[in-house]
């Protein structure tokens, strides 16, 4: 069971930086287009962006952590950027499998702006998160 709450800590965590650096990608890349730029549009996109990736892909996530990441874990490298790749592998994975499986009507497609801005935002933010010693023991 500790095992269980410090992975959803990590998690949370986790989460709500990802959700940040959407957010700044976001603004980032609506502020090279002047005629767009909105704040609140960012925040909304990037909640609900994150919303329906958590909604599709949190179960199924979790489930793959657990089974997978015991032997995964005993690969020798940097703790938080074995868990970076992993989260990452594990999103694009789901991500084309889920287009695989619904073909266009897929709710997050695995292309586009949002895609990428996701890619990088869940690789980044381990690694962050690797830097506070409390996080890095969870890891």
């Amino acid at each position: 069971m500790n095992k269980f709450v410090s992975f959803l800590t990590l998690y949370f965590v986790t989460f709500l930086i990802e959700i940040a650096f959407i957010f700044i990608g976001l603004i980032l890349f609506d502020s090279s287009k002047i005629d767009f730029f909105n704040i609140r549009r960012a925040w909304l996109g990037s909640a609900q962006w994150n919303f329906w990736r958590v909604l599709f892909y949190g179960l199924p996530f979790i489930l793959l952590y657990f089974i997978l990441f015991k032997y995964i874990g005993s690969i020798k490298l940097y703790k938080p950027l074995l868990f970076s790749l992993f989260n990452l592998s594990v999103y694009i994975a789901l991500s084309v499998l889920s287009r695989v499986i619904w073909g266009k009507n897929v709710p997050l497609p695995p292309e586009g702006i949002m895609f990428w801005i996701t890619c990088i935002s869940i690789f980044l933010s381990p690694l962050i998160l690797g830097q506070i010693s409390y996080f890095k023991r969870l890891m």
